[in-house]
């Protein structure tokens, strides 16, 4: 009796001595983070048979659980790449929203600063010092868009360090979760290790964190550890790797991809969630659109204003030059189309109507048969490419197939990605402003054609005159003879009147008169006028909008974006909170509880004790009977 006795107390001084080690632990890790409560499980030993009866044999310390529930820990997992897509969201569109707050005030201003110099030196177009300041104040306008690209192309690679930094951590702890894996194979079966445990599931918070995580046990030590939809970063004891790889058709716009054997896999960029989605969309979307816009709005300005001063005549009396660059020279024209390495396309996209342009990317294919092209919408359409070279037209742009595409080629056609970047000022002489308009007084249109004079050596004055139905056009001299028979409208090419040649677009309605006239005329403003009613001329966005409306749209937009990464924020925090709450419910520690524990395994301790003093007593009072 005295030796069951024995064992008994023996048996539960050495469970409350766990059970109090273990309470000691909780308190020590109180504030370690990712730490969960432990608490010792006890149970009671298998009874014996005596005497007709089962007798209970004392009890022993089963296993050290660890606070954990499943369901509470994915949820938190998934609130944490939520809001940290969220928190990385506002951040970006933050600097946005600055940089265009900032340049809100610049470009407006030094555009709105070049038409009041048009204005002025309208009052006195002669005056040479005028001039100067209209040339000084273009170079602003074009500065100002050069220093707001240049902003935005380091912001791209900025997000190109940050993404390579944080697939560096994200393939970091996918081999520390490895390591966490082989140290828990290690583990004798009877029990888990806890701390190990805590530490796995610290990487996986971290890695929440980077992108959307799903967690699954592969066996009764390791988990499989799979990213985004399913792309599998660790298996047990191996893990594999994250990698940037070149973008296609664009090298520069990389792309995410994990390595499987061999081979790569591409990941879509909105397919991986938290930090690493937020930094893509920002890189690919968000960027991409403020660099289209503020391109857009470089080549209408500048569009608009070189129409114009060819236009007009000069102080020397010559059709004017461009004040800007030419949109559509041949490099520009090639730069909006990105080819394939390696491919033999050639491709160049000019733009022939900014009232029509659009942002974003198209993409043009060719299956063998027929080329299709995508919009930025998303929506696709059959092209058929005609004449030499083929070319065919779409949203204002007219896209020239020099060099044919190859079969399953993807050709990707920014129009206005760099627009901002390559607006510059390219007049010093300020005599070579068109302030006299060619068009006389004389002309009378309703349609919406433009006459453009290509080179002078003929007549000075002479009308173009387009038939009732619109069908054909003549040209007549002042006072009605006909110096060139009726043609077919519009004409396909130049048309050259005894040396002087010039351009007739569509768009005339029937009955339109163009009255030209090449003398020089002291003080003529006439195009000055036209120039400044481009301020407010809606010449965008099929005519809705001026240049500047579209500039104030884009910096609207990006503060909408903001406004909503912000709210998605403050719910992501408190999503996130919440899920906080239920995993401390669970495993944090509460000193309150552990305190009690304490003094209840302190008692225990001190009862176990007692049973062995009465046990040894016992013992030694049947030793001593004779």
């Amino acid at each position: 009796m005295a030796f069951d006795l024995l064992n008994m107390g023996s048996q539960g001084l050495l469970t409350a001595q766990r059970q109090l080690n273990t309470t000691s632990h909780n308190i020590n890790n109180v504030n370690t983070e990712g730490y969960s409560r432990q608490s010792v499980v006890q149970q009671t030993n298998d009874p014996i048979w005596w005497g007709g009866s089962q007798h209970g044999t004392g009890v022993h310390a089963a296993e050290v659980r660890r606070g954990y529930d499943q369901f509470a820990t994915n949820e938190l997992n998934l609130t944490t790449t939520n809001l940290s897509y969220a928190t990385e969201r506002e951040g970006q569109l933050g600097r946005l929203d600055n940089m265009l707050a900032n340049s809100s005030k610049k470009i407006p201003e030094d555009m709105n600063q070049w038409y009041d110099a048009v204005k002025a030196m309208a009052d006195s177009p002669n005056d040479l010092g005028s001039r100067k300041v209209v040339i000084e104040k273009a170079k602003l306008v074009a500065s100002g868009l050069n220093d707001s690209y240049g902003t935005l192309a380091k912001q791209k690679n900025e997000a190109n360090e940050v993404l390579s930094g944080t697939l560096n951590r994200v393939n970091d702890i996918g081999r520390e979760l490895v390591d966490v894996h082989k140290a828990l194979v290690k583990t004798p079966a009877s029990g888990a290790d806890n701390d190990l445990m805590d530490r796995h599931q610290n990487l996986i918070n971290e890695l929440s964190q980077y992108t959307k995580v799903t967690v699954t046990p592969k066996n009764n030590e390791t988990f499989n550890v799979m990213i985004g939809s399913g792309h599998t970063l660790v298996s047990g004891t191996e893990s594999s790797e994250l990698r940037m790889i070149n973008g296609k058709p664009d090298p520069q716009q990389t792309q995410l991809a994990i390595v499987e054997g061999k081979a790569l896999k591409p990941i879509r960029n909105d397919d991986i969630g938290g930090k690493l989605a937020a930094l893509f969309q920002y890189r690919d979307e968000t960027l991409s659109q403020a660099m289209d816009e503020m391109g857009r709005i470089a080549i209408g300005f500048s569009d608009s204003v070189n129409e114009l001063q060819s236009q007009g005549l000069d102080l020397n009396g010559d059709v004017g030059g461009n004040l800007f660059h030419d949109v559509n020279d041949p490099a520009s024209a090639a730069a909006r189309a990105r080819i394939p390495a390696g491919s033999t396309a050639d491709l160049k996209v000019y733009i022939e109507d900014i009232n029509q342009l659009k942002v974003g990317e198209y993409g043009l294919t060719f299956d063998g048969s027929q080329h299709t092209l995508t919009s930025p919408d998303g929506s696709r359409q059959s092209v058929v490419p005609s004449g030499n070279p083929a070319a065919f037209s779409v949203d204002g742009l007219r896209i020239q197939m020099d060099s044919p595409i190859g079969i399953g080629e993807r050709i990707a056609i920014r129009p206005t990605r760099d627009g901002a970047g390559n607006i510059k000022a390219l007049l010093d002489d300020p005599a070579k402003i068109a302030a006299q308009s060619y068009l006389s007084s004389a002309t009378k249109t309703n349609g919406k054609a433009d006459l453009v004079i290509n080179g002078t050596g003929g007549p000075n004055e002479f009308q173009v005159a387009v038939s009732p139905d619109a069908s054909q056009f003549a040209v007549l001299d002042m006072k009605g003879n006909i110096l060139q028979d009726p043609q077919v409208y519009p004409p396909s090419g130049e048309v050259n009147v005894g040396g002087t040649r010039f351009t007739l677009s569509s768009g005339a309605m029937g009955g339109d008169v163009f009255a030209v006239n090449l003398n020089a005329a002291d003080g003529n403003n006439g195009n000055l006028i036209k120039m400044q009613d481009l301020q407010a001329q809606k010449i965008m966005n099929d005519g809705r909008s001026s240049v500047i409306d579209v500039y104030e749209g884009l910096n609207t937009e990006m503060g909408v974006q903001k406004a909503s990464a912000s709210r998605l924020k403050e719910v992501g925090l408190v999503e996130k909170d919440a899920a906080q709450s239920r995993v401390a419910e669970i495993g944090g520690v509460n000193m309150d509880e552990e305190a009690a524990n304490m003094m209840k395994f302190q008692q225990a301790y001190m009862a176990s004790s007692r049973i062995m003093s009465v046990a040894n007593d016992t013992f030694d009072t049947l030793l001593n009977i004779r």
